[in-house]
Order: C-alpha cells, then sequence, then structure tokens
C-alpha cells in the first residue's frame, strides 16, 4: 500500500488542531479538500479514523496510532527539510528583521543564538513603531517583524512569540494618585502619558479603556518608553507601559506600580511575514531556530 502524503498530511494536521478549519487555513486549502482527502484514507485503509463531534473532531482508537506514527513522520520531514535548505544555502544569505523598542530586549538573545548557529548569515535590524513595523513588511524592507499579535493584522501571517503584562506606573510620591491601587473608571481623571500613534502598547491601552467606556486624560504623547517613563518620574502623569520595560525602575524605587482594580491589559507579541512563498532561506532558518526553542505559541 503506497500512502499519499497530502491526505495523510490532512489528516494529521485536523488531528492536531481537532479541526477541519483550522486545519485548512494552515495548510492554505478548503474545508472540503481536507474532508475529502481524510476520507481518501480512510477508504485506502479501509478503516475510519476520526468522526465528527459537534464543531469538533474525535480520532477513533486506530486514528490515535495513526496520529503517533504521522507526528514521527513529519517531525522527520521537518528536520529533513531543514537539514537540506541547510546544505542549499550554506548558512549563508541576509536576515532582515524589524522590532520596535521595547521587545527587542526578548529578541536580542534570539539573534545572538541565531548569529551563533549560522555565522555565515548577515543580519540587518530595523527599529520603529509597531506600526511601521507592519508597514516595513509590506514595503519589502523586511521579512520578518516582531509586532502586536492583534485584531488589525489579518494580512499577515502572526505566530505568538510571548505575551506581557502591561502596569501603570506613576511616580513614587505622586500628587496625582499617591494610592496604590486605582479603578479604570478614575483613570480618566488624572493626566495621562501614553506613547505616540503607532505604538502596540497605546493601541492595547485605548482598546482596554474603551472596553470600559473610560475617556483618558492624555496630556503627553512620548516618542519612546524611556521618555515616558522620564515624564512619570518627574509627575507629569501617570503612564502604561510594558512590565519588561520598567521592571528595573520598580526595583530600585524611581517608579512605582499602580494595580488596577479590573486588572491589568495584556500584549502579545509575535513574529509576523507576509507569505511563506515569499521567505528567504535565513528566515526559514530562523523560524524553525524559534520553533525548536519553543518561543513560538502553536
Amino acid at each position: 500500500m503506497i500512502v499519499n502524503m497530502n491526505q495523510l498530511r490532512s489528516f494529521y494536521t485536523a488531528a492536531k488542531l481537532n479541526s477541519i478549519t483550522k486545519a485548512a487555513q494552515v495548510l492554505m486549502v478548503t474545508p472540503p479538500a481536507i474532508t475529502m482527502h481524510i476520507k481518501s484514507l480512510e477508504k485506502t485503509v479501509g478503516i475510519r479514523l476520526l468522526v465528527r463531534d459537534g464543531n469538533s473532531i474525535r480520532l477513533t482508537g486506530t486514528g490515535e496510532d495513526v496520529l503517533r506514527r504521522a507526528e514521527r513522520i513529519f517531525e522527520e520531514i521537518h528536520e529533513m527539510e531543514g537539514f537540506l535548505e541547510d546544505i542549499s544555502t550554506s548558512r549563508s544569505g541576509e536576515l532582515r528583521v524589524g522590532c520596535p523598542e521595547t521587545p527587542l530586549r526578548n529578541l536580542m538573545p534570539l539573534i545572538q543564538t541565531f548569529k551563533q548557529a549560522y555565522p555565515g548569515v548577515h543580519v540587518t535590524l530595523d527599529q520603529g513603531s509597531n506600526a511601521e513595523m507592519v508597514r516595513s513588511i509590506g514595503e519589502h524592507r523586511n521579512e520578518l517583524a516582531v509586532i502586536r499579535h492583534g485584531p488589525n493584522n489579518n494580512r499577515l501571517k502572526t505566530r505568538v512569540m510571548w505575551r506581557e503584562e502591561v502596569v501603570l506606573i506613576a511616580s513614587p510620591r505622586s500628587v496625582h494618585w499617591p494610592n496604590s491601587a486605582i479603578s479604570l473608571m478614575q483613570v480618566s481623571q488624572i493626566p495621562l502619558v501614553l506613547r505616540r500613534e503607532g505604538s502596540a502598547v497605546r493601541e492595547v491601552i485605548l482598546e482596554y479603556l474603551r472596553k470600559f467606556k473610560v475617556t483618558p486624560l492624555v496630556v503627553m504623547e512620548a516618542a519612546s518608553t524611556a521618555v515616558l517613563k522620564q515624564f512619570v518620574q518627574q509627575d507629569g502623569g501617570i503612564g502604561f507601559v510594558e512590565l519588561d520595560a520598567v521592571e528595573h525602575e520598580l526595583n530600585d524605587g524611581s517608579l512605582r506600580s499602580i494595580r488596577i482594580v479590573e486588572g491589568s491589559p495584556i500584549i502579545e507579541f509575535g513574529i509576523a511575514y507576509a507569505s511563506r512563498r515569499e521567505l528567504s532561506p535565513a528566515a526559514w532558518a530562523f523560524l524553525r531556530l524559534l520553533d525548536k526553542s519553543g518561543r513560538l505559541t502553536h
């Protein structure tokens, strides 16, 4: 019996994602095509492999066995693809990647690891706001970019890399809000410092405040996180910033965090690209490295 790899891949992807629709999105085909592949595979082996259960699917006992073997097969194929790609490119080429200011702290160790594995690849690192990094992919300045994973980036393929808490910060002896906690309803009464338009954290904060029907009193827009922190330290207002970007100041007491009663917003950062077909071997190698390191959320 000769196994049709397209049929097996459709079954494997649907079983892993527990969804025909999600498998179709990943494999860039239609849901009926996935269903047809799975039925053809079942007809070939003469055994039912999965059954529909509402909006999800359920594997039969035989389906579970086939999934385990298929998983080993596609892991080997994935490794072979990487091996052949390394040979064909001789570990050379160029990687053009963009990243906003704050996420760069998390990206740099990954870049260093990549350079150790692929010393012949020239890395060009671009910086700018979240909106600028999104545009940089469309304009072909960068192949990959770290951006906010959100609803406004549907044109790009984005894989989540990490999630981070956004905290509200104030001067240690702020006259605007001396308390340790605050309700979002009270934020509208206090001068607020925001990052400039195009910033990912700005988008997250404004979306979060709109959710609670809060209109902020914005007194300043900062071009960088460093400027925002400095203005808040001088008690020009309170501000929202990613926790990772302010941990040093919170530890040394030059800034303090104010607990939000309703809970802090969360920002998701992901690695984005326009199309799998347009990625260079170096960009694919970087994505494989992230995948192996466990930094990508599936």
